[in-house]
């Protein structure tokens, strides 16, 4: 049975200053979590966290296309302005965990999230955002989970969201940008469905054969992402095609 090549996992940052500096002289020049809502290169996590390869990302970018408010869900948050000297600060872990928690009603503002806590120096590290809904919504149940490199992530992603569990997922928006979103939905049966996720304050798909690649290779380990044992109260609205 032929295999893909595993990439090498990163070594501790420490062991690897020279990656680390370039990385931080690269964020620098990058803006963190779009504040808008075009799909641009979004820097949400550099020499902090830790990747999935120790190269930089050079596959397909997913492209996120604006698609209909599905029926019966809340409205997506919007995504607060970046900060820092360089913008460095993004918040679209912030907003991607503010999006999840409507989905079990509860109205907590990317705001209120960035003041608990759930972001980090340059974005926001998977680790951070799981620490949040430990800390700070515990009857949740959320948890911060990554998969194997062979994975059959799709079918994963199905079956949470068909258990009625929306799932936080970080995906490769360039060499070494990221950006986090909140899944509701997969459209289209087969192997190359439209996946639905909430980002920049809307409703948007993207095509899974793109998203597959950039989503398994994101910062913090294969398939980054958060899910929580509680079924969220809207879970008739979380659509999924076989």
């Amino acid at each position: 049975m032929h295999h893909v090549p595993r990439p090498n996992r990163i070594a501790p940052l420490l062991a690897h200053a020279s990656r680390a500096l370039a990385v931080a002289l690269l964020t620098t020049c990058a803006a963190a979590c779009a504040a808008t809502d075009e799909p641009a290169a979004d820097d949400d996590e550099g020499a902090t966290g830790t990747s999935s390869s120790e190269a930089a990302f050079t596959g397909a970018i997913p492209s996120l296309t604006r698609t209909k408010r599905p029926a019966s869900t809340p409205a997506s948050w919007v995504q607060p302005a970046s900060t820092g000297a360089f913008g460095q600060n993004g918040y679209c872990g912030a907003t991607a965990a503010a999006n999840l928690l409507r989905w079990y009603g509860r109205e907590v503002s990317p705001s209120d999230t960035i003041r608990d806590g759930c972001w980090s120096y340059v974005g926001t590290r998977a680790q951070t955002l799981a620490a949040y809904f430990t800390n700070h919504q515990a009857d949740l149940g959320c948890r911060y989970e990554t998969l194997d490199y062979e994975a059959n992530a799709l079918a994963h992603l199905r079956a949470t969201l068909a258990s009625g569990r929306p799932v936080v997922l970080e995906f490769m928006t360039g060499a070494l940008n990221a950006h986090w979103v909140t899944v509701i939905g997969v459209q289209g049966s087969g192997d190359d469905p439209q996946i639905v996720v909430m980002s920049w304050g809307d409703y948007y798909t993207a095509r899974w054969s793109t998203l597959d690649h950039a989503w398994r290779n994101a910062w913090g380990g294969y398939y980054p992402h958060v899910v929580c044992n509680a079924v969220s109260p809207g879970a008739q609205a979380l659509h999924v095609d076989k």
